[in-house]
């Protein structure tokens, strides 16, 4: 028998096949009840409608970054390191969660974007950045902008390892890594505001680490 955890998982899971499947204006609880195995009862118990389903899924992609940045090394690393764990489950339903952007459901836009600022102070903290205060709220901010544009990314990388999304995260973090020890201004990153994201952050400019993170092969920032 399924732990409530598990059981929980499950419900999640069918939520998204059945959006991927049906799309989401046309997916109803009968329809991921069918993919899950349970009762319609059953599923709403455990997950509630599909916008709950989707509250969960971006709750355990923050827990899955935030684990992932955790430990030890400079925060460049940790960040990556992170970052790739929440897109390795966005590829595990990859194309649920295209079904998902291409709706263009306002409603579904603001729920998404709602939920997704917990995640990213979630993903900071874990790393060992400073989100407190007005540099806080501005690091904070840079570092959405930063998910967003690899995001971007992950939505045309049609490769099995992803290595375009590894490739432009990458750059990011390396360009956002020279700006901070070279002092280059915020504009060569075209991310508003990624220079203070970095200001005086703990592991920059002091150390410089690994050019590469160590649990995944990334290009060298330098030949970019």
């Amino acid at each position: 028998m399924m732990t409530l955890s598990a059981s929980h998982d499950a419900a999640v899971s069918a939520w998204l096949r059945a959006i991927a499947a049906h799309g989401w204006r046309d997916v109803s609880v009968d329809v991921a009840a069918a993919e899950s195995g349970m009762s319609a009862e059953t599923l709403i118990s455990l997950v509630g409608d599909k916008f709950d389903a989707v509250t969960a899924f971006q709750d355990r992609i923050a827990a899955e970054t935030a684990k992932g940045a955790a430990g030890a090394g400079p925060a460049r690393e940790r960040l990556f390191d992170g970052l790739m764990r929440g897109f390795d489950l966005l590829q595990e339903h990859r194309t649920a969660v295209l079904t998902l952007w291409d709706s263009r459901d306002p409603g579904l836009a603001a729920l998404v974007l709602a939920r997704a600022r917990p995640g990213i102070r979630r993903l900071g903290g874990a790393a060992g950045i400073s989100v407190d205060g007005i540099k806080g709220a501005l690091r904070l901010a840079a570092l959405g902008a930063l998910v967003a544009k690899a995001f971007a990314t992950w939505r045309t990388d049609d490769s099995a390892d992803m290595a375009a999304t590894m490739a432009e995260l990458d750059q990011l973090l390396a360009r956002a890594e020279r700006a901070e020890t070279e002092g280059v201004s915020p504009e060569l990153l075209g991310l508003p505001g990624l220079g203070s994201f970095f200001d005086r952050l703990p592991g920059f400019g002091s150390r410089s680490g690994r050019d590469d993170p160590a649990p995944r092969s990334s290009p060298d920032p330098s030949a970019g």
